[in-house]
């Protein structure tokens, strides 16, 4: 599970320009700062934000819900046969089974809170529309928190590579 920390929750945040890094074609800064976190996120009008997190508002319903769906099944099976116990993990050497525990509570978690982390995603799209930044790093937050790599948008992720569509990561307001 990624990283959760409180401050990754906050409903309102200081932005910075980060001048001193990247840049866009365009010459702008590439990314903004989190002044909570200190996390990097894409300098991308305020605009740009808020239509993408319009587009999440319509998305995440569907999408969220089938990807919760597989995730919870995925993850109740785990928890079932008692996997996180037996099978072998590639990071760990030796067996720890203080680590197994947590990583099976975690699970645990994740599939207690899927209904809570869908209202919450829906939620943060609509806060979206009126704080595009906050809205885009509390819904980027709960898709961590709930689903750890998978995204329906990455490109709401801290540090992000790509966009869900795969537009051009190096060129700004791409989708």
């Amino acid at each position: 599970m990624a990283s959760v920390t409180l401050a990754n929750f906050q409903l309102i945040n200081s932005w910075k320009p980060a001048f001193n890094s990247a840049q866009w074609r365009d010459g702008g800064p590439k990314y903004l700062i989190d002044a909570s976190t200190g996390q990097k996120y894409w300098n991308e009008p305020k605009n740009s934000v808020r239509f993408k997190c319009f587009l999440l508002i319509l998305g995440t319903p569907i999408v969220h819900s089938l990807a919760s769906l597989v995730n919870t099944a995925y993850r109740v099976a785990k928890l079932a046969s008692f996997s996180h116990f037996w099978t072998g993990k590639q990071t760990e050497n030796p067996y720890s089974f203080p680590g197994r525990l947590k990583d099976a509570g975690q699970d645990l978690l994740r599939v207690v809170m899927t209904p809570v982390a869908l209202v919450g995603l829906e939620l943060a799209a609509i806060y979206g529309i009126f704080t595009p930044y906050n809205g885009r790093k509390l819904y980027a937050s709960i898709e961590r928190a709930q689903y750890g790599k998978f995204t329906l948008a990455p490109c709401f992720q801290p540090g992000p590579t790509c966009h869900a569509s795969g537009g051009n990561p190096q060129k700004r307001n791409a989708f």
